[in-house]
C-alpha cells in the first residue's frame, strides 16, 4: 500500500509521452475539424488560382555604325538613362491603354475598374530588366541588354504582349534619337541666327564709332604722327619762305625808298626835257603800293603789328612829300613867264612811273614778294589748323581707344561664340542625317519572346506545404485552448494530485442505449455540419482565388514586376 506522500510523485512521473498520447485520443475530433478546415482552404485556393505564365523579349542596343571619332551623335548616349527615358515613356497611360485594347487585355478589371487602375495594374506585370556588359575592368559600358517580360494567365498573350512591348522599345528609341538630334539642332540654328544678329548689329556699331571718329582711331596713330612730323616740317618751311618773302619785300622797299630820295634830290635842278621820273610821280606810285600793301597785312594782323606800324609810317612820309612836291610845283608854275615856253616833262600819274624799266622791275619784285609774302602767311595758317586738328586726334586717340576696345571686346566675345556655335550646328546636322540613315546607336530585339513551357507562378505545392503547416498549427491550437477550458478530472491520479486525499473508488461511466442513439444522432449532425463547411470554405476558396493574378502575384513574389536600375 503506497502512501498519500508518494502518490504526486508518482503522479508527476506519469505525465508524459503516454498523456499527450492520451489528449490526442480524446481530443482526436476537436483536432481533425480546424485540421480538415484549414487544409481544405489552403488546398482549394492553390488549386483554384490561375496560372501565371510569364514571356521574356531580349534587346539589345547597337554601337554606332560610324566611329565617334568622325561622326559625335548629340543623343543621349547613357544607356541606363536613356532605358528610364524610354521605360517612363512606354510605361505611359496613353501606349498601355492601346496594348490593353488591341490585346483585350483584362477584361473583367476593364468591366468594373476605370482604364487608369487598368494600366496600373498591367505596369505591376512588366518587368524591364537591365543587363550591362561591361568593358575594361567594368569601368564603363560597352554595350547595353535589356529583357521586357510581361507575365499574364495566357501564355500565347503574354508572348505577344512582350513582342509588342519590346518593338515599341526598337520603334521609341529610334524617334527619340532623332528628336534630340533635330531639337539640337534647330536651337543651335535659332542661337546661330540670334548670334548672328547680334554680331550684325555690333559690325555696325564698330563701323558707326569707326565713322564718327574717322582720324583718331588707334590704328591712325601712327599715320597721324607721321603726318603731324610732316606738318611741322612744312610749318617750319612756310616760316622761312615767309621770313625770305618780307626781308626781300623790305629790301624792295628800300630800294624803292632810296629811289624816291634820289628823285627828291634831282628836284631842285634844271629839269631836262624829258626827265626819266619826276619825283612827285615816283612818290605816288610808290604811295599806291604800300596803300595796297598796307591793305593786304591789315586784313591778316592788327593795326599794332609792326609791319603795318611800319607801312603807315612810309605812307605818311610820302604823303608828306608829295604834299611838298606839289606846293613846289604850285610856286614854280607861279613865278615862271607866261610867255615861256613850256617844259617838257611827263605826265603825272602811275603810268609814267612805270614806264623806266628799273623802276617797273622792282615794282614787279615787290608785288612777287607781296604774293609769296601772303601766300607763305596762308599756308603757315592753314598748317597750323592742319597742326590743331591732328593733335587734337592724337589727344583723343586714348579715348577712341579704351570706347574701341570695349566695343570690340564683345565683339571678339560675341564672334567667338558664333564660330563655336557654328562649328556645333555643323555637327549637330551631321549627327541628325546619322539618326535619320539610322546609322546611330539603335536597339534590336535579338530574342523575341517565345510561349512559355511552363507557368511562373503560383508554386501549388509550396502553397500545399504551407496548408499543411497551418493544418497542424491548427489543431495544435485548438487542443491547447480545449485543454485550458476543459477543468474537469480525467483520472484518480488527477485527483489524489489535486485534493492531496485517497481515492477510494471509481465508477465508470454507465451508456444507455439512448445515449448510444443521442451520440449517433449528434455525430451525423456534425459530419452534416462539417460538410457543409468544407462546401462553404472551398466554395469561398474558389471565389476567392478564381482568376484573382494579383493573389498570385503576392503568393509568388518572384513575379512581381520591378524595374532593376
Amino acid at each position: 500500500m503506497t502512501t498519500p506522500e508518494s502518490l504526486p510523485e508518482e503522479s508527476a512521473r506519469g505525465i508524459g509521452l503516454a498523456s499527450v498520447v492520451e489528449i490526442l485520443r480524446r481530443r482526436r475530433l476537436l483536432a481533425l475539424l480546424p485540421f480538415v478546415f484549414v487544409l481544405a482552404a489552403t488546398a482549394s485556393v492553390a488549386l483554384f488560382l490561375p496560372s501565371l505564365w510569364t514571356a521574356r523579349a531580349k534587346v539589345l542596343a547597337n554601337q554606332q555604325q560610324i566611329p565617334e571619332t568622325f561622326v559625335k551623335s548629340t543623343a543621349d548616349t547613357d544607356g541606363e538613362a536613356r532605358l528610364m527615358t524610354l521605360t517612363q515613356d512606354i510605361l505611359d497611360t496613353p501606349r498601355l491603354s492601346q496594348v490593353i485594347l488591341d490585346n483585350d487585355l483584362y477584361p473583367s478589371m476593364r468591366r468594373t475598374r476605370p482604364m487608369a487602375d487598368v494600366v496600373q495594374r498591367m505596369r505591376k506585370d512588366i518587368v524591364i530588366e537591365p543587363q550591362e556588359d561591361r568593358a575594361r575592368g567594368g569601368r564603363e559600358p560597352r554595350w547595353l541588354v535589356f529583357s521586357v517580360a510581361y507575365t499574364a494567365g495566357d501564355p500565347g498573350v503574354t508572348a505577344r504582349v512582350a513582342n509588342t512591348l519590346a518593338s515599341l522599345f526598337t520603334e521609341q528609341n529610334q524617334r527619340m534619337r532623332e528628336q534630340q538630334a533635330v531639337g539640337t539642332s534647330e536651337f543651335l540654328g535659332a542661337q546661330l541666327a540670334e548670334l548672328r544678329t547680334r554680331l550684325a548689329a555690333q559690325e555696325q556699331k564698330i563701323t558707326a564709332y569707326k565713322e564718327q571718329h574717322l582720324g583718331e582711331l588707334p590704328e591712325q596713330r601712327d599715320v597721324n604722327v607721321r603726318t603731324l612730323e610732316r606738318l611741322e616740317t612744312q610749318l617750319q618751311l612756310a616760316h622761312e619762305n615767309n621770313r625770305r618773302a618780307l626781308e626781300r619785300r623790305q629790301l624792295i622797299n628800300q630800294s624803292l625808298n632810296d629811289l624816291d630820295m634820289a628823285s627828291a634830290l634831282t628836284a631842285g635842278g634844271v629839269l631836262t626835257a624829258a626827265p626819266t621820273v619826276a619825283p612827285a610821280e615816283s612818290a605816288a606810285a610808290r604811295m599806291s603800293i604800300l596803300r595796297q600793301e598796307l591793305a593786304a597785312l591789315q586784313t591778316q594782323y592788327s593795326d599794332r603789328y609792326p609791319d603795318v606800324i611800319q607801312m603807315k609810317e612810309q605812307i605818311r612820309i610820302l604823303e608828306r612829300r608829295i604834299a611838298d612836291e606839289e606846293k613846289k610845283k604850285a610856286a614854280a608854275a607861279a613865278s615862271a613867264p607866261k610867255n615861256a615856253p613850256p617844259v617838257a616833262r611827263p605826265s603825272r600819274g602811275l603810268g609814267l612811273a612805270v614806264q623806266n624799266p628799273y623802276v617797273l622791275n622792282l615794282m614787279q619784285q615787290l608785288d612777287q614778294a607781296n604774293v609769296d609774302a601772303k601766300a607763305s602767311g596762308e599756308e603757315i595758317a592753314g598748317l597750323n589748323r592742319q597742326i590743331a586738328v591732328y593733335q587734337r586726334r592724337l589727344e583723343n586717340t586714348p579715348k577712341r581707344e579704351q570706347d574701341l576696345a570695349q566695343i570690340t571686346r564683345d565683339y571678339e566675345t560675341t564672334r567667338e561664340t558664333f564660330r563655336s556655335v557654328l562649328a556645333k550646328r555643323s555637327e549637330a546636322d551631321i549627327a541628325a542625317g546619322l539618326e535619320q540613315r539610322k546609322n546611330s546607336e539603335t536597339f534590336r530585339v535579338i530574342e523575341p519572346a517565345r510561349i512559355p513551357d511552363r507557368a511562373a507562378g503560383p508554386h501549388r505545392m509550396r502553397l500545399l506545404l504551407v496548408g499543411v503547416a497551418l493544418a497542424l498549427g491548427a489543431a495544435g491550437a485548438a487542443i491547447i485552448l480545449a485543454e485550458q477550458i476543459d477543468t474537469s478530472y480525467r483520472r484518480p491520479e488527477e485527483v489524489r494530485a489535486a485534493a492531496g486525499v485517497p481515492v477510494l473508488s471509481t465508477i465508470p461511466r454507465i451508456v444507455t442505449e439512448t445515449d448510444r442513439r443521442q451520440t449517433m444522432r449528434l455525430r451525423r449532425m456534425t459530419m452534416a455540419a462539417v460538410a457543409v463547411g468544407l462546401v462553404l470554405v472551398v466554395g469561398t476558396s474558389f471565389v476567392v482565388a478564381h482568376n484573382n493574378q494579383s493573389l498570385v502575384t503576392l503568393l509568388t513574389p518572384e513575379t512581381a514586376a520591378t524595374v532593376k536600375r
